[in-house]
């Protein structure tokens, strides 16, 4: 099967002639240490970061007077962030911050949805590039719970 992880991507389309600038995205600026959006708003907008490096947080509250936005993981250059607007109309689950200065590539995921209608050959590959993309990442936090469900089983003696 043919590799088509580049050429189905949200930064791909952005070159698509029919998918222009303007009228399905814009760009978007961000200096460094800037909240892109926080966890429980909600949004219809996709991001691509055109350049830059975001990070993707949580808030974790460690009492009622103290919370830490705990770093899942990181984004860069390519990567595509806040794809479940085009799905449902929950809330975001994670925050995203910028680490350094950004550029962001800022899709309508109604448009989006538009274009793929009149385009299914491509909607097609970007919803496989999605779930190539999104499966390792939901692998990672099964992982990542099961390790902390274990550590907290141990460190309240009840791993015996």
């Amino acid at each position: 099967m043919e590799d088509t992880s580049h050429s189905c991507s949200l930064k791909f389309l952005l070159e698509h002639p029919e998918f222009m600038e303007g009228e399905f995205w814009y760009r978007k600026n961000y200096d460094a240490d800037r909240f892109v959006f926080t966890e429980g708003t909600r949004g219809k907008e996709i991001y691509v970061i055109l350049n830059g490096k975001v990070s993707v947080c949580t808030d974790i509250k460690i009492s009622e007077a103290q919370h830490v936005c705990f770093g899942l993981c990181e984004l860069v250059e390519g990567e595509e962030f806040a794809l479940s607007c085009f799905f449902d109309n929950e809330p975001h689950c994670a925050s995203i911050k910028t680490i350094v200065p950004c550029q962001l590539a800022v899709i309508d995921s109604v448009k989006l949805k538009h274009f793929l209608d009149n385009h299914p050959e491509i909607g097609f590959h970007l919803l496989f590039h999605w779930m190539q993309m999104l499966l390792p990442r939901l692998r990672q936090g099964n992982k990542r719970f099961s390790n902390l469900f274990s550590w907290g089983l141990k460190a309240h003696h009840m791993d015996s």
